[in-house]
């Protein structure tokens, strides 16, 4: 599960939207869907078969390297936050880590990765503005962590409402393909990775902040936050409840925002 995203001047974006929707006008793309395009089905089926066809591969890479250069172009900072699930579900045997969904997690990092970089380049929060996609399972939980931690509400729009989170897409689906390499396949190399994620990297100065919560990263999550250990519940606290009630009672208690 990842939350990938971009920053930019309103200037930028608005030249990055004109830029962006001419390319995908030009190549008869209705809208942006990384998984899609990575299958080449919907608007993308055109491509189907690209590995063995060279004017395929070369007419779908043009149409990739144009979204990247658009991406590069504009963008002043990007970030991605993955979360391993396969972890998550290993730490959450041990931890009451279901009191914080993987969404809300990713997220909530996300905005604090924008938050310390408009700290850095001394830009007033006030001047942040943070758009999500909208439609996401456990989007409320998100809206609530941040009215909470940071005072203000996310704003949350569809991909064709604003072209910019469909750029953000295509960094959440490479992202997890780079973490999935590293983690399953063994790959040290950047250079190894994905076309796609080595052209992202050159966001103008590298201003780049991926990052991964796996095992390690989710257990000292659990210390920090003081979710507790799923061992550490005495049930004489919660007689005459099931198991299922407790557990229900616990993390009504641990998933307040």
């Amino acid at each position: 599960m990842a939350v990938a995203g971009f920053v930019a001047t309103d200037e930028s974006w608005k030249e990055f939207e004109r830029n962006w929707s001419y390319t995908l006008r030009q190549f008869g793309i209705s809208q942006f869907h990384a998984v899609d395009f990575a299958h080449s089905v919907g608007d993308f089926a055109k491509w189907k078969g690209h590995n063995k066809a060279p004017n395929l591969r070369d007419e779908r890479q043009w149409f990739l390297r144009q979204l990247l250069a658009h991406i590069k172009l504009r963008a002043w900072f990007c970030c991605s936050h993955v979360v391993r699930m396969e972890d998550y579900r290993k730490v959450n045997e041990v931890y009451f880590l279901n009191a914080v969904q993987p969404y809300a997690l990713g997220g909530r990092t996300a905005v604090k990765s924008v938050t310390d970089w408009a700290g850095r380049n001394k830009i007033p929060e006030a001047q942040i503005k943070h758009v999500f996609e909208d439609g996401a399972k456990h989007k409320g939980v998100l809206q609530k962590r941040i009215i909470k931690d940071k005072g203000f509400e996310p704003t949350f729009k569809k991909k064709g409402e604003a072209v910019q989170l469909q750029a953000a897409d295509l960094l959440a689906y490479e992202t997890p393909a780079a973490i999935r390499a590293i983690f399953e396949k063994g790959v040290t190399d950047f250079d190894d990775l994905r076309y796609s994620l080595r052209m992202l990297d050159e966001v103008p100065h590298r201003l780049v902040d991926w990052g991964t919560y796996s095992e390690k990263d989710l257990e000292i999550f659990c210390v920090n936050a003081g979710i507790p250990r799923r061992d550490s519940i005495d049930k004489r606290d919660f007689e005459g409840m099931t198991r299922e009630e407790i557990e229900a009672e616990l993390l009504r208690r641990w998933s307040k925002p």
